[in-house]
């Protein structure tokens, strides 16, 4: 797993309407998710540089956002969804400890 360090959230008129109308999520959410406790957030490097974060909202449901680098600590989201099974899996797992890669 990666480790990266969020310090900022660049948003625009089309990410948050994307996000929204596709999936539901609010700008808040999606930053509770991002900058909730590090110790909850799992970080998986993915395709083109982008990140998957895995981690509970407020209602303790996992969650997944992607998010692309737009600079030092500096992420842009792309996307927010619910956790797939097998993320919440893996989630789990990490969690446990038995860190699956």
């Amino acid at each position: 797993m990666s480790e990266i360090r969020i310090e900022t959230l660049v948003w625009d008129d089309f990410n948050e309407a994307h996000i929204w109308e596709r999936h539901r999520f609010t700008r808040a959410q999606v930053e509770a998710i991002c900058f909730g406790d590090s110790e909850d957030i799992q970080v998986e490097h993915t395709y083109g540089g982008r990140f998957l974060i895995v981690g509970p909202g407020a209602d303790s449901n996992l969650y997944a956002v992607v998010l692309g680098p737009e600079g030092e600590n500096t992420f842009y989201p792309v996307n927010a969804r619910r956790a797939a099974p097998k993320e919440r899996r893996k989630y789990s797992e990490w969690k446990a400890g038995t860190k699956h890669e």
